[in-house]
């Protein structure tokens, strides 16, 4: 009775041991006078820097995105295997018991960060390491969102008064002592003549387990939470299954399904509200590129074994650098990411940064087949392209506009 359910959890990050790289010295030259110039002077070398720099940038925000796209795709398709976890031996009619377990946990997770599993942070941001070790060395924090638009924080899960049963006790192997298989198996003795009431199952067994709920603390005990009715369903038709195999009379199945097989997971129901559904993300640029981007993720869960749809993918942020010939150039960035493939990957979309006071604005688009295009613009002037392969994942050449030729971009 296997049982696939949509369990969404930001997922673990690669980690990198980044180091800030150094600042290169400044020369600083007069900026130029007018706001918009008919005619802009040659800066090859200041171009082919800011398109480098951008780029990198690029390739740092996309590398975290991409490890929370692949993470929370793989983390949507969570398997309960409670029919093949474990199995009865049914001794003489009635009177069997639960085999021991294989060596197999009832919710099967793979590659959840201890982030997700220690209790969270005080204002729900959960830390990750940078994705790549680039320009900006983008190191971020993620805080997941509700339905209703709520922050998953320690406080909200005090709100709630939240308890649910230890997570270890379905993450780990049913044939551990501490399981909850293991569990019920001690609760319940066949044979027992209160199993021939509702209320015998709810004493000897549902009751029990409610007083093993222990306060949520985690971003996985909060999921676990949400995905619960499906882990007691699945609990509840396994041990029904395995009663009927043991031959256990009608009117003891008769009363085990009057019985509370439910609510005893958590001290309540999660409702729509409480379903995960946005990620608040806050990058702080700590390389040769300094400053902050914030972006906003909404993503839902269609069904069991999906990945997740998600939505448009908005942000903004300041970065500054200083750069030979021009100074601190502050870059305003926004993002608005409006497709995606089956993956998850962005394929349409934007980029853009601008510096006002130097002049410069770099476009940075999306394309249908994965790729990017960008474009470098000084006071509206195009003076630069950027372009990358379908086998590649980031800019790698910077094509001078002027003199049509093109050149390796410089390591930023």
């Amino acid at each position: 009775m296997k049982k696939t359910i949509a369990l969404f959890f930001f997922a673990g990050w690669l980690l990198a041991a980044c180091g800030k790289a150094p600042t290169p010295v400044a020369t600083q030259t007069a900026a130029p006078a007018e706001s918009s110039p008919t005619a802009v002077p040659a800066n090859h070398a200041a171009d082919v820097q800011v398109a480098a720099k951008m780029a990198g940038l690029l390739f740092d925000l996309e590398t975290v995105q991409k490890n929370l796209d692949d993470d929370t795709t793989a983390m949507a398709k969570v398997t309960v295997g409670a029919a093949d976890t474990v199995s009865f031996d049914p001794g003489l009619g009635f009177g069997g018991k639960l085999a021991a377990p294989v060596a197999r946990p009832l919710v099967q997770i793979s590659k959840v960060p201890q982030g997700f599993l220690d209790p969270l942070p005080e204002n729900g941001a959960i830390p990750g390491e940078a994705g790549s070790c680039g320009a900006a060395a983008a190191k971020p924090a993620v805080t997941f969102m509700t339905a209703g638009g709520l922050a998953v924080t320690p406080q909200l899960l005090a709100d709630k008064k939240l308890q649910t049963l230890p997570t270890d006790m379905v993450t780990r192997a049913q044939s551990d002592p501490k399981s909850l298989l293991a569990l019920i198996n001690t609760l319940v003795k066949n044979g027992d003549p209160r199993l021939a009431t509702a209320q015998g199952w709810n004493t000897l067994l549902w009751d029990q387990l409610k007083t093993r709920q222990t306060s949520a603390e985690s971003l996985m005990d909060y999921q676990l939470w949400n995905a619960s009715p499906e882990i007691e369903q699945e609990v509840a038709d396994l041990y029904e299954a395995q009663l009927r195999q043991m031959g256990a009379p009608a009117i003891v199945l008769d009363a085990y399904n009057a019985s509370q097989k439910s609510g005893w997971y958590a001290s309540s129901l999660p409702a729509p509200d409480d379903a995960l559904a946005q990620m608040k993300i806050e990058a702080q640029m700590d390389g040769s590129i300094e400053g902050t981007v914030h972006e906003q993720r909404e993503f839902t869960i269609t069904g069991a074994d999906q990945t997740p749809q998600y939505g448009v993918q908005t942000g903004d942020g300041t970065v500054t650098w200083d750069a030979p010939g021009l100074g601190v150039l502050t870059f305003d960035v926004t993002i608005r990411l409006n497709k995606f493939d089956d993956r998850g990957h962005a394929v349409g979309g934007t980029v853009v940064g601008i510096d006002a006071d130097k002049g410069y604005t770099v476009n940075m688009t999306f394309l249908p087949d994965g790729t990017r295009k960008g474009e470098i613009l000084r006071y509206g002037k195009p003076v630069g392209q950027l372009s990358m392969s379908v086998d590649e994942n980031k800019f790698q050449n910077f094509l001078d506009v002027s003199t049509n030729q093109s050149e390796p971009l410089p390591n930023p």
